[in-house]
């Protein structure tokens, strides 16, 4: 949806409500769709898809053998079945090598962390998650895919490399949109910063085939505090934007950085893909 119509339709609290309840019903009913084509046991998550949210952890099954355990609501279901059913962070325009190397910050459980080994061949994926209740299931789901030699967990939030106060401890079906920017009233707490290039050179990186960016408003700042010999050794970004304070404006400065960098661009349904052009 164009940038413009959405925040219009977001503006008041009320159309807010009204806005995210048609989005995530009609996305809930795509999702459950295609459910049988990803999922062994669909059933289970168009089961949480369709529920209201519950105590306890489900654990779903993909048709080529991962096993993803989630928290009983649907905002953590739709967060899986956008990864494994939706396909969303691809685009034909992205060309990543045989086994790529991939940096994944918003790794929530570890979805797309697992979704890149088993899906891209990915032999290496450093993953950031701040969260700790998203942490403990991001360790669970690499150790129950025996992962640990492809994925490396780094308990940090991406910034510009300062600290950051976050609504860490949001309740479990607002955990997938932990931020530093929209707390939901809810109280922040001191999370630990790492940047872009502090992660390469921990990692010993040399080069980035795909940089994958879903922070909850903080991809305008990482972004933005990334210098140009950091972005020249990334080959593929994709990012997704969100309605924080001069959102617009941040994303249009953003867009003109990545043109700068020397990336093309295109723009799909809230998510912004850039390739070496």
């Amino acid at each position: 949806m164009n940038p413009i119509v959405r925040r219009v339709l977001t503006g008041n609290k009320l159309s807010r409500r009204l806005y995210f309840a048609v989005h995530n019903a009609y996305a809930s009913r795509q999702m459950r769709s295609g459910a049988r084509r990803a999922f062994k046991n669909a059933d289970v998550l168009e089961t949480v898809l369709a529920m209201p949210a519950a105590k306890g952890l489900v654990t779903l099954r993909t048709v080529d053998d991962l096993s993803i355990t989630i928290r009983q609501n649907p905002s953590d279901a739709s967060t899986i079945a956008e990864i494994f059913v939706s396909d969303c962070y691809l685009h034909k325009h992205l060309h990543l090598p045989t086994n790529p190397v991939i940096l994944d910050v918003g790794g929530f459980v570890g979805d797309f962390a697992l979704y890149a080994v088993k899906k891209l061949n990915a032999k290496r994926v450093i993953v950031c998650e701040p969260s700790p209740r998203n942490w403990e299931l991001l360790l669970k789901n690499i150790a129950d895919n025996g992962f640990q030699d492809r994925i490396e967990p780094v308990h940090k939030a991406v910034t510009d490399g300062r600290d950051v106060m976050m609504n860490i401890n949001a309740p479990d079906d607002e955990q997938c949109m932990v931020s530093s920017y929209r707390s939901n009233g809810q109280p922040l707490t001191a999370v630990k910063g790492i940047s872009i290039a502090e992660l390469l050179r921990d990692h010993a990186v040399e080069t980035v085939d795909l940089l994958k960016i879903d922070c909850e408003g903080g991809e305008f700042a990482i972004l933005e505090s990334t210098p140009s010999d950091v972005f020249c050794r990334i080959r593929n970004i994709v990012f997704e934007y969100h309605q924080i304070d001069g959102a617009l404006a941040k994303l249009k400065a953003a867009k003109q950085q990545l043109r700068r960098e020397g990336y093309a661009l295109h723009m799909h349904r809230g998510l912004v893909f850039a390739w070496r052009s």
